[in-house]
């Protein structure tokens, strides 16, 4: 009778690995400046030796770790899937994904973070930029600029209109979120905002005949 053959074990993660994983709950948790390369080697099981193997300072390891987080949260794989068949479903699709993006660095404190050691960290702010909401709003532009040359929107400054449209669905619950004063809303109350939103935006930019 064959004998039955073993799972494999699911693949360990690589000490460098441990080691991104720890310095990520502390960065956040605690703060750039409040987190010691200790405590991150005692968070990973690992010696302090073996984090300043792969990372030669706190900074360099800051940086390594909140740019997987931009990458990360900004879903780059998935953006240029976007685009529907009409700009209602195309305009759709891109706030829906934009807002559950920008709503899951709030719930993560990774916005928060962002903005918190910006000053000290000017290229992380540009990254999380470039990685999330930036190339969200580049996509909303570019598909804008498209639906204008065919005749399907009256967008005069597809950029300038792209950012205005994503304000106005950051509006809705942003700040609100940021300043602790009211939790992530429901998947139907955003559809709800969306549809508000979208409603307003075509209502003021169909071509008029």
């Amino acid at each position: 009778m064959p004998q039955k053959t073993k799972p494999k074990p699911a693949a360990r993660l690589s000490k460098r690995e441990r080691v991104v994983v720890a310095a990520s709950k502390l960065f956040l948790d605690d703060g750039y400046g409040a987190t010691g390369m200790d405590a991150i080697a005692k968070q990973a099981g690992v010696s302090k030796a073996t984090v300043y193997s792969y990372y030669g300072d706190k900074s360099s390891l800051f940086a390594d770790v909140m740019v997987r987080m931009c990458e990360e949260v900004g879903g780059r794989h998935q953006v240029e899937g976007l685009v529907g068949a009409s700009p209602e479903d195309t305009l759709r699709a891109i706030a829906l994904f934009w807002l559950d993006r920008v709503l899951e660095t709030v719930d993560r404190q990774l916005l928060q973070r962002v903005v918190a050691e910006s000053r000290e960290f000017p290229e992380l702010g540009k990254k999380f930029w470039e990685t999330g909401p930036g190339r969200i709003e580049a996509l909303l532009a570019r598909y804008l600029e498209d639906a204008k040359r065919r005749g399907l929107l009256d967008v005069d400054d597809p950029a300038r209109v792209a950012a205005s449209f994503l304000g106005q669905l950051a509006g809705l619950y942003l700040l609100p979120m940021l300043a602790g004063v009211r939790k992530r809303p429901s998947e139907a109350e955003i559809r709800r905002g969306v549809d508000d939103v979208i409603a307003g935006f075509l209502a003021s930019r169909r071509p008029r005949t």
